[in-house]
């Protein structure tokens, strides 16, 4: 794994005040901790930030919620459940790193739970096993090809849905998997762009959105430094400076990915979905700056 790629990793223990030491070791490992103090505590955080974290690491004994008044088993128990059901949709390994000494020759807990590491003895094995595991992940796979489009990913330019969509392009490319139907990802990676120069950032016009959704012919105009005007006598311009390789780029990813529409699902389109896949890249270099420069307040 590239060693400049920082994990996010959830860490549920309800004794973690004590030992925030080891939060300060693994940022020197490239490993991020965000540390939670129950089983319900941290399932809220996956519940709404799942894509975030490359891994989570569990205690032997935990509370079940944050007012238990007593750690055992039922809290590693309902997070290993909950992560098992989490993994058929999406991978997010998991680590049991525990300080418990009747664990350690346990061979029934093994049984149960798997291997684990021991609070002390094993942070470097856990910080190694943490990034092999991350390695195999699409999410890092992608990380490591195109580090750059993730600035946008990072910084909250775009959200988590934004990403899926650019690691199933991404997983795309590196599979070859040139059908028509994942033009359709492209485009849709496209309007999630223009949903993101709306809010969080006040930079599209809301009447380039009717329904809710965007008008892309309007959006793409609008980054195109045109005035843009609809039917009920709304217009604007952006009056900022955009490269005209962007502006370029805007029109290129909007006529490419709706030019297809006739062709199957299935049909293959190599040449045009290598190009749109390059094509995001440029924009998404080029974003973060733009933002900074115009909009630092809204992200």
């Amino acid at each position: 794994m590239n060693k400049n790629i920082r994990l996010k990793v959830l860490w549920i223990d309800d004794e973690w005040e004590k030992q925030k030491a080891f939060i300060g070791e693994a940022e020197q490992f490239e490993i991020d901790v965000k540390p939670a103090g129950s089983h319900e505590e941290g399932m809220a955080i996956l519940a709404s930030k799942t894509s975030d974290f490359a891994a989570v690491i569990l205690d032997a004994k935990v509370k079940l919620k944050s007012d238990s008044q007593v750690a055992n088993l039922k809290g590693l128990r309902a997070s290993r459940d909950r992560l098992i059901e989490i993994n058929q949709m999406s991978y997010l390994p998991s680590f049991i790193f525990t300080g418990q000494p009747d664990y350690l020759d346990n061979d029934i807990f093994r049984e149960s739970y798997g291997d684990f590491y021991v609070k002390g003895s094993d942070n470097r094995k856990l910080y190694q096993a943490i990034k092999d595991a991350a390695s195999k992940s699409d999410e890092m796979k992608a990380r490591s090809e195109f580090p750059e489009a993730f600035l946008c990913f990072d910084k909250g330019i775009l959200g988590s849905d934004s990403k899926r969509l650019f690691i199933e392009m991404a997983n795309n490319m590196r599979s070859q998997d040139f059908r028509k139907k994942n033009i359709n990802v492209q485009r849709d990676f496209l309007e999630s762009i223009f949903h993101a120069l709306n809010n969080p950032v006040p930079c599209i016009p809301e009447f380039c959105f009717p329904n809710g959704r965007p008008n892309q012919e309007w959006c793409t105009k609008f980054m195109e430094d045109r005035t843009v005007r609809d039917n009920r006598g709304n217009s604007d311009k952006l009056n900022k400076p955009i490269p005209r390789d962007i502006k370029g780029a805007f029109r290129k990813l909007k006529e490419s990915t709706n030019g297809y529409s006739h062709l199957s699902d299935e049909d293959l389109v190599k040449i045009p979905f290598m190009a749109n896949t390059y094509t995001i890249l440029e924009i998404l270099s080029w974003l973060p700056n733009f933002i900074e420069d115009h909009f630092r307040n809204y992200i």
